[in-house]
């Protein structure tokens, strides 16, 4: 059995009830659930929750529910812990396994697809969405007491078409098969690997900012 697991917590330090939030009249977690459903490629989807007020508020997409623990929250667990949580928690055997994360609006159901099929050839134990940098991470630089300081001085004038080009997680989703979840901890190595998701969709929502920026490429979507 393929089963994807939305994990949706009760809150959210930066930005307050963040899997309430409406782009284009939806809430949130409709996006991931709509690409999950569109996808079909999950004989079950089940929505991984500490909040009463989730359960009930979703019950309307006929998914399955599991309660998890409010302690799962505490920032020395990470998505392995919950994810060994929710497969203890099925009774029926399971194959593979998504965790999907319920705030990723502009995720695809062919994202999920192409990464279901890349997992399912077996040739490595993790199979996760990335983007790449749009700009050299070489040439950052950080604010300390208010002096600007380089990552890396020797970059300071390498002209960036001479840098390798860098990857980041984007925080969509994480295939393995259930027992790599259950055994071990995901990783980027390489035991992994990753569908390359276009920059322009690759977006964190940490800030208000990043939800306006979101809801600005959604309605632009609607449009064409």
């Amino acid at each position: 059995m393929k089963v994807g697991i939305i994990l949706a917590k009760s809150f959210s330090k930066r930005v307050p009830n963040k899997n309430f939030r409406k782009f284009n009249g939806k809430p949130m977690i409709h996006w991931t659930i709509d690409a999950a459903k569109k996808s079909k490629v999950f004989d079950k989807i089940i929505i991984a929750t500490d909040s009463d007020e989730i359960i009930k508020k979703f019950k309307k997409y006929n998914l399955e529910f599991i309660k998890r623990p409010k302690e799962l929250n505490k920032e020395k667990y990470g998505v392995d812990e919950v994810m060994k949580y929710c497969l203890s928690y099925l009774s029926e055997k399971v194959e593979y396994a998504c965790c999907l994360y319920a705030c990723s609006p502009l995720i695809s159901y062919q994202d999920i697809k192409n990464s279901f099929s890349k997992i399912k050839a077996k040739k490595y134990k993790y199979i996760f969405a990335a983007s790449n940098f749009s700009h050299p991470v070489e040439r950052s630089f950080k604010v300390d007491n208010g002096e600007i300081k380089m990552i890396s001085k020797k970059f300071f004038n390498t002209s960036s078409k001479f840098f390798t080009e860098t990857y980041h997680d984007t925080g969509y989703f994480y295939w393995a098969k259930a027992d790599t979840w259950k055994n071990e901890f995901l990783s980027y190595s390489s035991k992994s690997s990753f569908i390359k998701i276009p920059n322009w969709r690759a977006q964190d929502l940490d800030t208000l900012d990043d939800l306006k920026k979101v809801d600005l490429i959604l309605k632009s979507l609607k449009k064409k």
